[in-house]
């Protein structure tokens, strides 16, 4: 084999690795997500506290710091998912970021407490959802709206 073959299967070896790793990427942060955002089924607790205290522990949101706010949506995944087609609006045409068309239902968990005695206030509401999307799944929530 010459060094050019060599040079030749060395440059595609690592155009497949970096392939591998932007695929990995997206599909880590449509993870990251869902593990932060989607709550379904809803778990159960006594009240909103009890609730935002239980997910953003299990979450993994109060690992090392308390996440100020957060907001859960209580949705299928498909759901939320068809934001970033059919279900939503794109916001303009510069940034990859929808507004849902339907009403979610969303608990938001503020902390009120100090790390490492997180302690956060529930909010339930019925509400719009903005999201990015990359590769047609939500990567980003970015806002409630009306």
């Amino acid at each position: 084999m010459s060094s050019k073959d060599s040079c030749w299967r060395l440059l595609r070896l690592a155009i497949l690795l970096a392939a591998f790793l932007v695929q990995s990427r997206k599909g880590a942060s449509y993870r990251d997500f869902v593990r932060q955002h989607i709550a379904h089924p809803r778990t159960r607790a006594p009240n909103l506290n009890t609730y935002c205290n239980r997910m953003m522990q299990r979450r993994g949101m109060t690992r090392g710091t308390c996440k100020a706010v957060n907001t859960f949506i209580i949705a299928r995944p498909k759901a939320v998912q068809n934001i970033c087609r059919r279900g939503g609006t794109r916001v303009n045409r510069h940034r990859d970021l929808y507004n849902s068309r339907r009403r979610f239902r969303v608990i938001t968990c503020s902390n009120r407490g100090l790390y490492p005695r997180c302690q956060y206030v529930g909010k339930r509401e019925t509400r719009r959802i903005s999201v990015a999307c990359a590769h047609t799944l939500p990567v980003h929530f970015e806002r409630q709206r009306p």
